[in-house]
């Protein structure tokens, strides 16, 4: 049995022509993240988070405290009331006198 060959498969094996393939020229191109508004604020968030977790000057143990009283009620009752009503009243005494003083300054 003799083979001459087999239909067909010629025209593949023969060495063909290639193309020579251009570089992209857009090589200077970078990859781009974008985040919505919500994920920015989210960050933003956490970023002050842990800032604020780590001055010194917050007591873990009386804001702890402010929240249960906050959740039971308990800075609502007269004598707290009472006790926010007279600091106010204070505050606003000193403030009135130092607007009077300023006052005064201003008719020299």
């Amino acid at each position: 049995m003799d083979i001459k060959g087999i239909d067909g498969i010629n025209h593949i094996i023969q060495n063909q022509k290639t193309k020579k393939v251009d570089k992209p020229k857009d090589t200077k191109r970078k990859d781009e993240v974008a985040l919505s508004n919500e994920a920015k604020r989210a960050a933003e968030f956490e970023k002050y988070k842990d800032i604020v977790k780590k001055v010194s000057g917050i007591r873990e143990d009386k804001v702890r405290s402010a929240k249960e009283r906050l959740q039971s009620g308990k800075l609502f009752s007269k004598e707290v009331l009472e006790a926010i009503a007279d600091r106010l009243a204070d505050k606003l005494l000193i403030g009135d006198k130092i607007l009077d003083n300023l006052g005064d300054d201003k008719d020299e």
